[in-house]
C-alpha cells in the first residue's frame, strides 16, 4: 500500500483500508524514457474496439461479438443505455461482471508492480529471472499479452479462458501481432528500458493462450498467478485454493479478486489429510486496483495478495 496512505491513516488514526479506496488510481512511474515510450506503445496497441466488427479492425478488447451490445466500446464500460439489460418481460437482467470486467491497461502496471513482477536484481553477469505469469480466466487475453511486452522479468506468459468466443479474440489478437511484429518489437523495447543487452537473451519468451477449465491446467511451473475470481462461487474458490496448494510448487505470488476461504486451509481426500506443498496462508494484503467497471468513479477494486510458502524453503 501507498506510504502516503499510511501515513495520513496513522495521522487520522483510522485503518489504511479505510483510506486506500480514495486514492487516486496512479501506476508506479516508469524508471527511464525508454519505459514511458514503452507504455505509450502499449498503450497504441492494447486499445481498441470492443469486439472485430470487419475483418481489419483491432480484436483488442475482453469482450466477444455476442457481448458487445453490453459495453461502452470507447471506454469499456458497462452501457449506460439500460434499455440493452431489460428482459421480454421489462425486467432488469444485468449481466455479471464477468461479462464485461477486466483489469485496465494502468490496473495491469499497478498490479505487475505489487506482486513483485516489475524488477530484479542481478546477482551474475549472465543471470535473469525465470517468472511464469498465469492468468485464470483469461477472457481476450489482454493482460497475459501485456505481461509479455512489459515484463521482461516474465520469460512465460500463460492465459486459460474457458469460453469459446473470448478465447478466439485472445489467439487472433496474439496472433496479429506476431505477424505484424509489434510483439516482438515491443518486447525488445521493454529489454532495453531495462538494461538487458542482445547477448543477454539467453532465454525465449513465450505466450500460451489456452481454451479450457481452469481446474485442468497444470500450474506446477507458475511463479505468479492472477484470478479474476470475481463471480467465482465459495465452492470454487475452495477448489482452486486446494488445486494451488497441491500443485504449485513453484509459485511465489497469488493475485485474486476474492479472498480465499479460511477453510480452505486443510486439505483432505476421503477424510484423510493431504500434505500440502504450498500454503497460501490466512492473511493476505490488500492493494486497489483500477479495473474497467472501477474506472469511471476513479478509485479501484480490492485485490488480495497471497504471499506463496513453502514447507521444504522455510
Amino acid at each position: 500500500m501507498h506510504l502516503a496512505v499510511r501515513l495520513a491513516a496513522a495521522i487520522l488514526s483510522v485503518p489504511p483500508d479505510v483510506l486506500a479506496p480514495y486514492v487516486p488510481m496512479m501506476a508506479p512511474a516508469p524508471r527511464n524514457t525508454l519505459e514511458f515510450d514503452l507504455r505509450n506503445e502499449v498503450d497504441s496497441i492494447m486499445s481498441g474496439p470492443c469486439c472485430r466488427s470487419s475483418s481489419d479492425s483491432a480484436p483488442l478488447f475482453a469482450v466477444s461479438r455476442e457481448e458487445v451490445n453490453y459495453v461502452n466500446c470507447d471506454s469499456g464500460l458497462p452501457s449506460a443505455d439500460i434499455r440493452l439489460f431489460k428482459s421480454e418481460n421489462n425486467e432488469l437482467s444485468i449481466p455479471e461482471a464477468s461479462t464485461y470486467g477486466e483489469i485496465t491497461l494502468l490496473g495491469a502496471r499497478q498490479l505487475f508492480h505489487h506482486m513483485g513482477l516489475t524488477s530484479y536484481a542481478k546477482s551474475h553477469p549472465n543471470e535473469r529471472p525465470s517468472y511464469q505469469f498465469f492468468d485464470l480466466g483469461s477472457g481476450g487475453g489482454r493482460l497475459v499479452i501485456q505481461s509479455h511486452l512489459e515484463l521482461p522479468a516474465v520469460f512465460k506468459s500463460v492465459g486459460i479462458e474457458l469460453f469459446s468466443s473470448r478465447h478466439k479474440i485472445a489467439a487472433q489478437t496474439w496472433d496479429d501481432l506476431t505477424q505484424n511484429g509489434d510483439a516482438s518489437r515491443i518486447r525488445t523495447l521493454a529489454e532495453k528500458s531495462w538494461g538487458i543487452e542482445e547477448n543477454d537473451k539467453n532465454i525465449v519468451s513465450t505466450v500460451d493462450l489456452y481454451e479450457g477449465d481452469l481446474f485442468e491446467l497444470d500450474i506446477s511451473q507458475a511463479t505468479h498467478i492472477y484470478v479474476s475470481s470475481l463471480c467465482f462461487s465459495e465452492d470454487m474458490m475452495k477448489r482452486l485454493a486446494a488445486k494451488i496448494e497441491l500443485e504449485g510448487i513453484s509459485l511465489q505470488m497469488v493475485a485474486s479478486l476474492r479472498p480465499f476461504p479460511s477453510s480452505h486451509n486443510e486439505i483432505k481426500n476421503n477424510n484423510e489429510a493431504i500434505k500440502k506443498r504450498a500454503s497460501l496462508g490466512s492473511n493476505p494484503w490488500i492493494e486497489y486496483i483500477e479495473m474497467s467497471w472501477t474506472k469511471a468513479r476513479g478509485d479501484g477494486c480490492p485485490v488480495y495478495f497471497y504471499s506463496v510458502k513453502h514447507a521444504d524453503k522455510t
